[in-house]
């Protein structure tokens, strides 16, 4: 299928995009806020029926940071609307994972005329203190001894403290261990850290989750109103609760359980995942 890799204009800066396949547009969003979009790339065989819009968030991947003022939920919808205008597209399909989806769902709510539907893939992290608060234990849980130990020699080495994007995408995928069901995957899996990644990883979830809870973002998901997906995976340390109470809170709100998936099903459980949200993606096209 055709792959074709460019930057694209979007206010102050040019966002690295991959288009994959020649279908209807979706647009997809990672999430773990600051990564870039490598792991979401899992996605790519849908490009059989879809034209997949992969691009790297500001600040991660391929793209400069710019303003940082711009580095906000508000200013990631803005500059998703430029990736969109950019590339010429009309109505869209979003596809947000984890923290990507929060940023897919306030697209929805600010651009209901271009959003044909939206998919909310293991949202979070949950934005009510008490899941937020289970989610943590939950994570602590699932860490050994061992875990900690390689952690913190990463963080005592030199190259870490130099910033080299490698040691901050091995420290990343420790930190994200409980999040996947099989501990090999993690020696797998490839975040794709470029220099703008590392420089930029750190300060990212402080910067990105402070500025949604100036927002009201409760307000902006009961007014979505586009077909909505939300997908929990039922290993997710993420509480199946909060991804309920998101799909009660959104008007023409679905729910999809994949059930003994992890966190990141496009990697672990890509065939449950195609299942749960390509055909309703293609209902909705």
């Amino acid at each position: 299928m055709r792959t074709t890799s460019k930057t694209v204009p979007t206010g102050d800066i040019e966002i690295a995009c991959t288009i994959v396949g020649d279908g209807p547009p979706l647009v997809v969003l990672h999430g773990a806020i600051g990564l870039g979009s490598t792991y979401m790339r899992a996605l790519d065989p849908w490009g059989e029926e879809f034209q997949l819009i992969h691009y790297d968030q500001r600040g991660s991947g391929n793209t400069p940071l710019g303003d940082v003022q711009h580095a906000t939920f508000a200013g990631g919808v803005d500059d998703l609307e430029g990736v969109r205008l950019s590339l010429g597209l009309g109505r869209i399909q979003v596809l947000g994972h984890s923290a990507g989806a929060y940023l897919a769902a306030l697209y929805a709510a600010k651009h209901p005329a271009t959003t044909a539907g939206v998919v909310l893939l293991n949202p979070g992290p949950p934005l009510a203190p008490d899941l937020m608060d289970q989610f943590g234990k939950e994570m602590s849980s699932r860490r050994t001894e061992s875990d900690d130990a390689a952690r913190k020699a990463i963080e005592e080495s030199e190259e870490f403290r130099a910033g080299q994007p490698q040691a901050l995408e091995r420290h990343q995928l420790n930190t994200f261990i409980p999040f996947f069901r099989e501990r090999a995957t993690v020696e797998q899996v490839s975040l794709g850290f470029t220099e703008i990644t590392a420089a930029n990883v750190q300060q990212a979830p402080q910067r990105m989750m402070g500025s949604l809870r100036a927002i009201d973002p409760f307000g902006k998901f009961a007014g979505i109103e586009a077909p909505t997906l939300v997908v929990h995976s039922e290993l997710d340390p993420i509480p199946h609760e909060w991804s309920r109470f998101l799909a009660a809170s959104i008007p023409k709100a679905d729910f999809a359980l994949i059930e003994g998936g992890s966190h990141f099903p496009m990697v672990e459980d890509a065939e449950k995942l195609r299942t749960a949200v390509v055909p309703w993606l293609r209902q909705h096209a």
